[in-house]
């Protein structure tokens, strides 16, 4: 794999790396492929001919920084971009490499996937996809967020035992370092990035140290 502080997302790579960048696929293939999990070959496509239904069951996607024009309900985010350019950058360069990646059942069944219903429920915050993750493995609970989806991608769960070994597996084990809320103004915005950065730096390391134990890294 790249170098732990490759851009995934640049070039022609900027809108789909999740679809179109190999080298993110061998990436995710080394790091989380080691229970079965298929990331394709390098040179296969995600897509069916028609580009509408995923073929593969295992697919990924970016952490989102929301240093971006992401929502139009942030009508601050310019302005605290703006007021705050290093720290909105640094959180940008940390979210588009491998620390930014998650993955995913992408095969419909029906129902939105998992990536789709976190934008859904969550403006793509992980935090409190985690927790609803962290419900599925709690067969008590009977009403959650996500949980139609959890439900139906329980075969991908259902690969970890508990919620604990699908967190540390995934190499998430810093996720309490998340931000826990989507910001509504231009503080609680600089406070998402500051959360942000400490835990895609720490995830970074993690990912770094797996990678060298494990001699991952190209020469």
């Amino acid at each position: 794999m790249k170098n732990i502080d490759h851009d995934y997302w640049s070039g022609k790579h900027a809108k789909e790396a999740d679809i179109t960048n190999p080298d993110l696929r061998i990436a995710m293939q080394q790091l989380y492929g080691r229970k079965g999990f298929d990331f394709g070959k390098v040179n296969d496509i995600f897509y069916d001919k028609d580009r509408k239904n995923h073929y593969r069951p295992d697919g990924y996607s970016s952490y989102t920084s929301l240093t971006g024009n992401y929502v139009s309900k942030m009508p601050f985010r310019q302005k605290a971009v703006e007021n705050n350019k290093k720290l909105a950058e640094r959180c940008y360069l940390l979210a588009v490499t491998i620390a930014g990646e998650l993955f995913f059942p992408a095969h419909k069944l029906g129902c939105a996937t998992i990536n789709p219903a976190r934008a859904s429920c969550f403006n793509d915050l992980l935090f409190p996809a985690l927790e609803s993750i962290r419900k599925y493995y709690d067969k008590e609970q009977n009403h959650y967020p996500m949980k139609i989806q959890m439900e139906a991608y329980g075969y991908f769960f259902d690969n970890f035992a508990s919620f604990d070994e699908y967190i540390e597996y995934n190499l998430l084990q810093d996720y309490e370092l998340l931000p826990k809320k989507f910001p509504t103004n231009e503080n609680e915005l600089v406070d998402f990035w500051k959360r942000s950065i400490e835990f895609l730096e720490a995830r970074s390391k993690r990912i770094e140290e797996y990678a060298k134990r494990n001699d991952l890294f190209d020469l």
